[in-house]
């Protein structure tokens, strides 16, 4: 009988700790991305395989792997969602905190579609460098931006127009830090063609496409085969090319890179690309409200649990003894 009065004594203890144990700031690692991700057609191209073995297109990997990652981010990191086509990237949604909004950025980032792009062109060095001053003028320097691209310019940057990347360090307190991440196999492959609704009508061919820039004046136009001054600064001799064809270019986004301050990784394997998000130099400490409530009320319940056939096998056992006293009597 006192046995289990002091059981539930400790019991109501542990409800009341779980009741009123208040939270606790508890110094914590976390990351903050920025993830900007290319919607353009080449995106589509399928050299990757998933799970099962089947053919998947860079895009499809690229949600995929994001969702794998925010399953592995501690709680208190931040995640934005991006898009880019042409030269300008849209702001989906800022970085918000991983744990309470899961559900949505999943969401967000599976319903990420080649449709959603308003231009077909594919100028990644402006885009590039627009997400850059996106975030400067956000103030989301503390964020790393994480830009997914397999690097395929369409049509071919005029290299006299590249931007100068530069001028966005010069300032330390507004340098933006990241990495690129290149999409894509090495090997070329053709680009799929798809209609209004999203069903494959072929490939595109090198009539489709230009292979080679013609914006702008060239560097040298004294040099170009069919050099008109006025009418045709690029000449009007047909240039053939694969850029119908499509692979991650790893050289251009490596210089990227190099030029930017930023990091390169190639998207191959899931667990190479969180070890290459999760590292130290992305990583950063904060205080973080945590609430340990859920022990002491896990320990009420454990005792409750335990009290009950504890105190049925004391009853078993006193009417055990009470039988056998009654019978010897």
């Amino acid at each position: 009988m006192y046995r289990s009065l002091w059981h539930l004594l400790i019991v109501q203890l542990f409800i009341l700790l779980a009741l009123l144990l208040p939270v606790i700031p508890i110094e914590s690692e976390k990351y903050d991305f920025f993830f900007v991700v290319d919607i353009t057609r080449s995106m589509n191209v399928r050299d990757y395989l998933d799970a099962n073995g089947d053919p998947q297109s860079r895009l499809e990997k690229v949600k995929a792997d994001l969702n794998q990652l925010l399953l592995q981010l501690p709680c208190g990191s931040t995640v934005g969602l991006g898009i880019f086509t042409e030269r300008m990237p849209n702001l989906m949604f800022s970085p918000v905190e991983v744990c309470s909004n899961y559900l949505e950025i999943r969401d967000s980032i599976q319903h990420l579609d080649w449709r959603m792009a308003w231009v077909a062109d594919s100028n990644i060095a402006l885009a590039f460098y627009n997400t850059i001053r996106l975030m400067q003028r956000l103030d989301m320097q503390n964020t790393h931006l994480v830009f997914m691209t397999d690097g395929h310019e369409a049509p071919p940057i005029n290299p006299r127009y590249a931007p100068d990347f530069s001028e966005l360090m010069q300032n330390p307190e507004r340098t933006v830090k990241g990495i690129i991440v290149g999409t894509g196999e090495h090997g070329l492959s053709r680009i799929p063609k798809f209609d209004e609704e999203g069903v494959q009508t072929g490939y595109y061919t090198a009539e489709d496409v230009p292979h080679q820039s013609a914006f702008g004046l060239p560097e040298d136009p004294s040099q170009i085969e069919g050099y008109v001054p006025r009418n045709a600064p690029w000449g009007n001799v047909r240039h053939d090319g694969n850029e119908h064809l499509s692979n991650v270019r790893d050289a251009y986004l490596t210089g990227l890179a190099e030029q930017s301050g930023f990091m390169y990784h190639h998207l191959q394997s899931t667990e190479a690309f969180s070890v290459a998000l999760m590292q130290p130099d992305f990583a950063s400490t904060a205080k973080r409200d945590t609430r340990f409530n859920h022990i002491p009320a896990a320990m009420a319940l454990l005792l409750l649990l335990l009290l009950y056939p504890i105190e049925q096998i004391f009853r078993r056992a006193a009417k055990q003894i009470h039988k056998a006293s009654a019978t010897q009597t």
